[in-house]
């Protein structure tokens, strides 16, 4: 009897305290602070996440000089301290294509697709597939001028700060 009091006891202390040692923040706004002048990651608690660069920070909160896709805007925005959910490092890529990065998926699409073509003829008759060989060089052809196309968006880094 006793055991089960215990253990139920332990059960209801341990429910209880579990809620509030989450609540705790992860990270030191200090850590904030010392991230002025770098590109940060914040996330405010509406569910927004913001991309720039972190120009100012004190206790009440921080302005950030927000990225869109193609460059910094004009101006600050200001976050409050109860507002800022989290904040990341960030690495702004702004121009960066994606251009190695299709020609290497396009060349090896165009090998698979030469092996089965190959694999495919070689099941109907005993000829072989003379152009196989060269539709890596296609895939990765086309998989650069696909990669040119697309840029790369902003990404996010190490957690600094967490509520």
């Amino acid at each position: 009897m006793r055991k089960s009091v215990a253990s139920l006891l332990t059960f209801v202390l341990l429910t209880s305290i579990a809620p509030s040692a989450s609540a705790k923040p992860r990270g030191d706004w200090n850590a904030v602070k010392a991230l002025t002048g770098q590109p940060i990651t914040l996330k405010a608690r509406g569910g927004k996440t913001s991309f720039g660069i972190l120009r100012s920070a004190d206790d009440d909160g921080v302005k950030v000089q927000v990225a869109g896709k193609e460059e910094l805007a004009d101006n600050e925005t200001l976050f409050r301290r109860d507002e800022v959910e989290k904040v990341w490092r960030a690495n702004l890529r702004f121009g960066e294509r994606n251009t190695a990065k299709g020609a290497w998926i396009g060349a090896g699409v165009g090998l698979g697709a030469g092996f089965l073509t190959a694999w495919a003829l070689s099941k109907k008759d005993d000829t072989a597939c003379v152009g196989c060989g060269l539709f890596p060089i296609y895939g990765a052809g086309l998989g650069a001028v696909v990669g040119t196309f697309v840029k790369k968006e902003h990404k996010k880094g190490k957690l600094i700060y967490s509520i």
